[in-house]
């Protein structure tokens, strides 16, 4: 099949996943069983969110929300640290409860840190290959101490999830290995996760990434026969990735037995033609989780033709902040240029900046029906509706 780059990522489809069946009742059980202990830490850190989970189960015997196969596995990964899994559970639903009921807790509950810009594969459907992005200002590389900063804030403001990267490929990052093991020691931030390509996955990364908790690893891998692959991972090599997810596979079995990290498989069906079954069977057998969704423009966004129809208000700018290797603040990547960037935690904290003028204008415009008159929310084909 010939490539036709220009429609890669040029869809408005909804996002559909790899059905996977998520084991919710065991998870209720184990809760109702050690309800009283649950009940007794709630009473000495009171708060509205976990009151409604305790309640829920109480009265209807269920989660107060629909959990997805990564919190499961989360959850089946703290063996029996019964307060981490309620503490978590409570990150969730507040996080959960953000994005669809458009909540301000007063801080971003997740958080996407970016350690470097550039990348080392040129994929058709993705930013880097705008040339006009692939310079300065916008290549760089996060300063050590930039980041311990940003991540003591975070975890003083109790924010419940990070992500290694966004624009770019963060094992890029020399100081990666400092970089998760100052992570990982922090108290309140329940979700370590890194986004990668896997390119660089030899020994040393695979135990810097275990070692340090790391609790999702995503891998994009977006088929599951090399030319496709090659075609649309651009200056990959499919036997050296498929060499490198198993070298990390193998190296988790045999050193961490009680590891917490989850080995995620991630694929964008750009030419809404991919085999899902046998691209889950493929990928299954060095993962623990394989995915697959349609695209949505988020890349080459400002040249995208405006979405008059799609006016819903954007989850993100309720659920999650983005911060980019200098410093500034985004409310995604699909404005990967920061045409609507609102701060930089150089200048400002990240709980001034989350309650400061701009990103209030920004949600109000989304409120008001405005969001079609936003670039590039205009041109981003992600729809919230429910």
């Amino acid at each position: 099949m010939s490539l036709n780059s220009k429609n890669l990522g040029q869809d408005n489809h909804p996002k559909q996943s790899i059905s996977i069946d998520v084991n919710v009742n065991a998870i209720e059980t184990r809760l109702i069983n050690g309800i009283e202990q649950i009940s007794n830490y709630q009473k000495e850190n009171p708060d509205i969110y976990g009151d409604e989970i305790i309640s829920n189960l109480l009265k209807n015997k269920k989660l107060i929300y629909k959990i997805n196969k990564h919190e499961e596995i989360f959850i089946n990964n703290q063996k029996n640290d019964l307060i981490k899994i309620f503490k978590y559970l409570k990150f969730r639903y507040k996080f959960y409860l953000c994005g669809s009921k458009k909540i301000d807790l007063g801080h971003p509950p997740y958080v996407l840190i970016e350690p470097v810009s550039t990348c080392n594969l040129r994929c058709p459907f993705c930013f880097q290959t705008d040339k006009s992005f692939t310079k300065k200002p916008f290549m760089g590389v996060m300063n050590l101490d930039l980041f311990k900063k940003i991540v003591i804030e975070l975890n003083n403001l109790e924010v419940g999830a990070v992500t290694m990267g966004s624009r770019g490929e963060p094992t890029l990052h020399k100081n990666l290995d400092e970089m998760l093991s100052f992570l990982s020691k922090q108290e309140n931030i329940f979700e370590i996760k890194i986004n990668t390509n896997a390119s660089f996955l030899n020994e040393k990364l695979c135990h810097t990434l275990l070692k340090n908790n790391v609790t999702q690893i995503v891998i994009s891998a977006d088929h599951y026969l090399k030319d496709d692959y090659e075609r649309l991972r651009l200056g990959a090599n499919f036997e050296k990735i498929i060499q490198n997810v198993d070298l990390l596979y193998d190296i988790r079995a045999k050193n961490y037995p009680n590891s917490v990290t989850e080995i995620r498989i991630t694929g964008i069906d750009n030419e809404r033609n991919l085999d899902r079954k046998k691209f889950h069977d493929f990928w299954i057998k060095r993962s623990d989780h394989v995915a697959a969704g349609y695209p949505v423009e988020r890349w080459n966004t400002y040249e995208n033709t405006p979405h008059e129809d799609i006016n819903d208000p954007c989850d993100y700018i309720w659920d999650r902040m983005y911060i980019w290797f200098d410093g500034k603040v985004n409310p995604c990547d699909a404005d990967y240029k920061s045409y609507l960037s609102y701060g930089n935690v150089k200048d400002n904290t990240i709980k001034e900046i989350w309650d400061g003028e701009k990103l209030k204008k920004l949600r109000d415009q989304h409120l008001s029906n405005s969001r079609n008159k936003i670039v590039p929310c205009d041109r981003c084909g992600t729809s919230f509706c429910k």
